[in-house]
């Protein structure tokens, strides 16, 4: 009896080391990747505020008398141009390839397990444009909550919906962002947390709330982390090709060009357009639901993790301080409501 009380013990003991030696490394993983995350946000800014400051300069060096006016002009333009962003971006995506260069191959993040079929591609296209619609309404109502406690998140909506006025802007928003947004957040991010044994579940959930929480915009984050769940089920299952095209498309194509042909018809053809969309993607997610619900519970219970892995997650330093700052600048696209 006390061989076995002792064995018993032991075992505890053991298992207990192993627990925190798994939750040691898990946690370095976790703080190594929030941390690259945050170093890759400033390059983000550095892109943004130095491309203003040469600009500036050049403004200085040519227009002798006029700099200041110019200047102030280029100041209130800022917005339109994405100039910065541009080469803020391709500077953090030099950088996160080189800071996960020893630990993820980018042949890894390339990887896929499965064919993509034209009925998943459809069905996943017609995904996105049911929650677009969803959302245009869940907006409306959390515009609708803070009006009546005498807020409003107006800013953050106009600028989730707002087209793009030029043409680096219309080149970010609808190549250049989900190119390095995919790269960092279905290839570095999404692959660094499934080989850390988080299993492909958490990696999904956990990638898709960073991403949501990176947009910094109050409407625009709930919509984001959703569709984020979308993009990461087919990065990982199909690949991270097929989520760039499906980004692509949610910017370029049902954003950026949609929002164009409104302009350029009347109000009834652009209302007849989006019904006659949602009308096709309604039907044809419907008939997904019905072929394939038997197999998404399966899919969850083969894959899912134990709930210990958010935990240690959303417990490191870097992790806090990147949700943090992102819902600190969240907070700045809510304002008093004018009366």
């Amino acid at each position: 009896m006390e061989n076995i009380l002792y064995n018993y013990a032991g075992y505890q003991s053991q298992e207990k080391l192993r627990h925190k030696a798994e939750r040691k490394q898990f946690k370095r993983g976790i703080e190594f990747l929030s941390g690259g995350l945050l170093l890759y946000t400033a390059f983000l800014f550095i892109g943004v505020i130095g491309f203003e400051l040469f600009q500036a300069i050049i403004i200085m060096i040519t227009s002798g008398n006029d700099a200041s006016e110019r200047i102030r002009e280029m100041e209130e333009h800022a917005a339109e141009s994405a100039g910065g962003m541009i080469i803020g971006v391709i500077l953090g995506c030099i950088f996160m390839s080189l800071f996960f260069m020893k630990r993820l191959k980018l042949t890894e993040i390339a990887e896929h397990h499965r064919k993509m079929t034209p009925f998943t591609l459809l069905t996943v296209m017609s995904a996105v444009i049911v929650l677009q619609f969803i959302f245009t309404y869940i907006i409306s109502f959390i515009e609708m909550g803070l009006n009546s406690v005498g807020l409003t998140t107006q800013q953050g909506i106009d600028e989730a919906t707002a087209g793009s006025t030029t043409i680096s802007m219309l080149i970010y928003a609808g190549f250049v962002g989900p190119f390095a947004e995919e790269l960092i957040y279905r290839g570095f991010v999404m692959h660094t947390l499934q080989k850390s044994g988080c299993g492909k579940i958490c990696a999904i959930v956990i990638s898709s709330m960073f991403f949501g929480v990176m947009h910094a915009n109050f409407t625009q984050t709930i919509f984001t982390f959703v569709l984020g769940l979308f993009f990461a089920y087919v990065a990982i299952e199909y690949g991270i090709l097929w989520s760039f095209f499906l980004h692509v498309y949610n910017n370029f194509i049902l954003g950026e060009s949609l929002a164009f042909i409104s302009e350029h018809v009347s109000e009834t053809a652009a209302t007849i357009i989006d019904l006659a969309l949602l009308g096709v993607s309604g039907i044809v997610v419907l008939i997904a639901l019905i072929l394939k619900a038997k197999k998404v519970l399966p899919y969850i219970r083969e894959n899912r993790s134990p709930a210990k892995y958010y935990g240690w997650t959303f417990s490191t330093v870097t992790t806090i301080v990147f949700f943090v700052l992102n819902m600190l600048m969240m907070l700045l696209t809510i304002s008093k409501l004018k009366s």
